[in-house]
């Protein structure tokens, strides 16, 4: 999911030179951007670039790209796809069925022979919103700071991208999955081009985009395009049926007596479609369709079909707060998760204060299932089946990152910091600055050199195999996992028995 408040400003001033490499495609040319808070420093933005022919069709898988014959200005960025309303989602954002593209961020400074490590960004918005165009998402500081390219890409969301109509087979219902892997297939293909190692690719994403960096090592494209992956706050987020939200939609747009469903609501106009999504509130989760996307995770690693690549995953410890407004009563989330086991739910609700506030308690509910203990069971199946992992627990908040009163850690907050995009003001403080620096270095090392690790203790390596991010002078402070899973004994036989 995604929050405009975590990024104030526009973090760079343009220079005048224009760089521009040479694509499978055709000739690409950037600009040259100045870091506004370090300005001896520069990066090169190319924005914009296609990685698939856009628009695409409707409904239909993202197909190749055309060679262009002059070369392509790539200096500002594309529109979002059609995007649905949310609180995560408040700022209006430019919007189009043209949409897929991506953006590369490197430092200004030839790229040694070897190429630079590449850092691809998938965003959240719980596959239903988003956009790689945020200021938030912003790959410059980063790429000047740790001397690694960045990557974040586009793709469709919400209906068009996860259309759910039974005239469409299953395996090509994933379109927005579709989309992040032919960006990811580009990359591979091109990013020497722009001084990136191709086998040097580490994907990333938050929410959404970590669930589907998640589906990514799943569901592991060949050749393997990536040799790292990075999980932040994993959560598919879009509660439903894709399958009767599209028999609402046809109904609502008169296509219930046409001989195609499918070729009425593909001919129908934007105008009548995006309003009717959000006033019936229509949502679209991803199909099972164990290309791009299987129902349990744990069954690709315990079968060793997962990608065989290290994983650094983990969680905020108040995923929840900023999201109590769109979640239902404590009791009813507390029947979803345990269905009929109504033992499990007694004990579930006992776990908690009898008088804490009712919002209070939803956020900790969410936080806990949905987050801390479905990640502690990711990272416990993948060590168990002796990949490299590792986790960590971000703490920090700050004044400046504060929705309200007692946010705390909230879902999407660390998302700033890792960028270097965190708000600037007359409340940032020395910390927050200093903490940035730490995560931007923790996830470019990271993603340099994954075997080595971020720099603490592995799951299953040590009694301290979790890293507390944002709390101690060190910035990082290991612990124990079952410090912060204690709550997760309530949890995982429902975890495990509905995959994660």
């Amino acid at each position: 999911m995604l929050l405009p408040l975590a990024a104030a400003s526009p973090i760079y001033q343009y220079g005048d030179m224009q760089p521009q490499v040479t694509t499978s495609a055709g000739v690409v040319v950037g600009k040259v951007a100045q870091l506004q808070f370090a300005p001896t420093k520069t990066v090169h933005q190319y924005l914009g670039i296609p990685f698939a022919l856009s628009p695409p069709d409707r409904f239909a898988p993202p197909t190749g790209l055309e060679p262009w014959t002059t070369p392509l200005n790539a200096t500002e960025f594309k529109p979002a796809y059609d995007n649905l309303k949310s609180i995560f989602n408040d700022t209006p954002l430019a919007e189009s069925e043209d949409c897929l593209y991506l953006n590369v961020f490197t430092p200004s400074t030839p790229a040694p022979s070897a190429g630079r490590p590449v850092m691809f960004w998938i965003h959240g918005g719980s596959l239903q919103f988003g956009s790689a165009s945020l200021p938030l998402y912003d790959g410059s500081a980063i790429a000047a700071n740790q001397n690694v390219i960045m990557v974040s890409t586009n793709y469709r969301t919400n209906l068009f991208g996860f259309p759910a109509s039974p005239e469409i087979p299953t395996d090509r219902q994933n379109l927005g999955f579709l989309d992040q892997r032919k960006a990811l297939q580009w990359v591979h293909q091109n990013i020497r081009a722009f001084g990136g190692d191709p086998s040097r690719i580490t994907i990333f994403g938050e929410s959404s985009g970590g669930y589907s960096v998640k589906q990514l090592i799943a569901n592991p494209p060949e050749p393997l395009p990536f040799q790292a992956a990075i999980i932040q706050s994993q959560a598919l987020g879009a509660e439903g049926s894709g399958k009767e939200s599209w028999l609402k939609l046809v109904e609502e747009l008169g296509c219930n007596s046409t001989t195609s469903q499918l070729q009425c609501v593909k001919s129908a106009p934007l105008d009548r479609i995006i309003p009717l999504l959000n006033r019936q509130a229509l949502v679209f989760p991803p199909a099972i369709d164990n290309k791009t996307n299987i129902g349990n995770f744990g069954d690709a690693v315990i079968q060793y079909t997962a990608a065989p690549v290290p994983v650094l995953i983990g969680t905020n410890a108040n995923e929840g707060t900023a999201l109590t407004s769109v979640m239902p009563p404590s009791q009813r989330m507390i029947e979803y998760i345990f269905r009929n086991d109504t033992r499990s739910q007694k004990l579930a609700r006992a776990a908690y204060p009898v008088n804490i506030p009712e919002n209070q308690l939803k956020a900790n509910i969410l936080t806990d299932h949905e987050y801390t203990c479905t990640t502690s069971a990711i990272a416990d199946t993948l060590a168990n089946a002796s990949y490299k992992v590792w986790r960590y627990y971000f703490t920090a908040a700050f004044p400046n990152t504060q929705p309200f009163p007692g946010a705390g850690a909230w879902h999407t907050s660390e998302i700033g910091l890792i960028f270097g995009t965190y708000p600037r003001d007359n409340r940032t403080t020395v910390q927050q600055s200093l903490l940035s620096r730490y995560m931007q270095r923790t996830w470019a090392d990271f993603a340099t050199d994954p075997e080595v690790g971020p720099g603490w203790a592995p799951v299953s390596g040590a009694e301290e195999d979790l890293q507390v991010i944002g709390s101690g002078e060190s910035w990082g402070e290991p612990i124990a996992s079952e410090v912060t899973d204690q709550i997760c004994s309530v949890y995982s036989s429902a975890i495990y028995a509905q995959g994660f």
